[in-house]
């Protein structure tokens, strides 16, 4: 099998060692140019999430802690959460250079039970590239649900299943997507049901470039490039390489 590597993961703890071996290494980017990568993403948050400069925004899954850092000048309050340990000492070691440093929190804390944070307490909650990861997904929107203010959002960008890549071209040259065995991508048909059934209303969704080049060989990518170009100027969305959501919990009842 060609492509990542998976590594086996059966549980939380599982998912913790690989992350926090990941930390050890650094955790650099590895698919695109770090900065314009970063400053994308945080336009699709911008986009479809609006935040507000009285905002309260929780990071789930928030790593090193540089999308949080680059958005938090924003908004009133960082709070940023991993599972992993290793990755919350690499999110401390970088706000602490940061003038925001007082508007930033980091905390190694569960996405799937959130018992840090206070219930109706967040604006907007983010999750960039960590969703896949996460096991139980219906227990992580319940717990963003509970944790969010009444008109709040839930902010989600991940990779796409019905992406061609994945769904048809992978399979057929025998490349491994994977990074550990217990990741799971939605469509935006799985995770909008997913979304409602945990309480959510007024879902929005588009797709977004999301091209694996650190998993597979530069060839590979370049086609991937071509492809997510027509998919773009065709509005192909199985082209396309990532999935971006937003979701509100609905305003108090009156």
């Amino acid at each position: 099998m060609r492509g990542v590597v998976p590594t086996p993961s059966y549980n939380t703890t599982d998912i913790r060692s690989f992350f926090d071996q990941c930390a050890s290494t650094g955790f650099l980017e590895q698919h695109g140019h770090p900065q314009r990568l970063l400053e994308y993403r945080l336009a699709l948050v911008r986009s479809l999430a609006r935040p507000r400069p009285s905002d309260v925004v929780l990071d789930l899954g928030c790593g090193n802690g540089h999308h949080l850092l680059a958005l938090v000048p924003e908004v009133a309050r960082g709070i940023g959460i991993d599972v992993s340990p290793g990755m919350i000492e690499l999110a401390h070691a970088r706000v602490r250079s940061s003038p925001w440093i007082d508007n930033l929190t980091f905390e190694v804390d569960d996405a799937e039970e959130l018992k840090e944070i206070a219930d109706q307490s967040i604006d907007l909650a983010i999750c960039i590239g960590a969703f896949e990861h996460m096991l139980d997904k219906r227990a992580v929107l319940a717990g963003i649900h509970r944790v969010l203010k009444f008109g709040g959002r839930f902010f989600c960008l991940t990779p796409d299943a019905d992406y061609v890549w994945y769904r048809s071209i992978a399979p057929v040259l025998g490349f491994a997507t994977k990074h550990l065995s217990s990741d799971r991508m939605l469509t935006r048909d799985e995770f909008s049901a997913l979304l409602d059934q945990a309480g959510f209303r007024r879902i929005r969704s588009v797709p977004w470039t999301f091209i694996p080049k650190g998993d597979v060989p530069s060839l590979v990518a370049l086609l991937l490039t071509v492809l997510d170009a027509i998919g773009r100027h065709a509005r192909l969305d199985s082209l396309r390489g990532g999935l971006a959501l937003c979701a509100w919990k609905e305003a108090k009842p009156t």
